[in-house]
C-alpha cells in the first residue's frame, strides 16, 4: 500500500482548475490491438482539495482510482490493457495505453501489487503509470496520468 503514502505529495501538483476529466477503461487485448471496454475506471482527474506546493514547475498530474471485481490474477491471464481517452465528448481519442502484466511484488502486508507503464497514443504528451494492488476477489486500480506541459 505504498503508493497511498505517496498520494499526498501527488496533489501538489494538480493541472489548471476545469480541465476535463479522461475516461478510462481495462479493455480486452492489447495497446497494438484493442478489444471490447471489459470493466470502466474511475474517471482520470485532479485531486479535489490540494493545496499546491513546492516547486511551480512541478510536472501536473491527474488521478484515478478504482476498485475492480476481478481478481489480480484473471487481469494478468486475460489479455487486457487500460486505456485512456481524450474526453468523454472525444472518447475515440486514445491518449495513453498500457498492457497489464509485468513483475508481481509483495507489499510489506504481503498483498500482491503491479505498476505498469502508460505510454504515450496518438501524439497526445500523456504518460503515466498504473498500479495495481491484489484484494481477494477484487482489484484495486489507481492511474496516475502526467499532463503535457501546454496543459497545465
Amino acid at each position: 500500500m505504498a503508493l497511498t503514502m505517496l498520494t499526498p505529495g501527488v496533489l501538489a501538483q494538480t493541472p489548471e482548475a476545469g480541465e476535463a476529466p479522461h475516461p478510462a477503461h481495462i479493455h480486452s487485448g492489447t495497446c497494438d490491438q484493442l478489444g471490447d471496454v471489459v470493466v470502466p475506471l474511475t474517471d482520470i482527474a485532479s485531486q479535489a482539495g490540494g493545496v499546491p506546493t513546492g516547486a511551480p514547475s512541478a510536472n501536473a498530474v491527474t488521478v484515478s482510482e478504482t476498485i475492480v471485481d476481478m481478481p489480480l490474477q484473471a487481469l494478468l491471464d486475460g489479455g487486457y490493457a487500460i486505456n485512456v481517452h481524450e474526453s468523454a465528448e472525444n472518447i475515440g481519442a486514445y491518449i495513453a495505453c498500457g498492457d497489464i502484466g509485468g513483475l508481481i511484488v509483495p507489499d510489506a502486508g504481503g498483498r500482491d501489487e503491479l505498476i505498469i507503464g502508460l505510454g504515450e497514443l496518438n501524439d497526445s504528451g500523456h504518460t503515466g503509470v498504473a498500479w495495481l494492488g491484489a484484494d481477494g476477489d477484487q482489484t484495486e486500480v489507481v492511474v496516475i496520468l502526467i499532463e503535457p506541459e501546454e496543459m497545465s
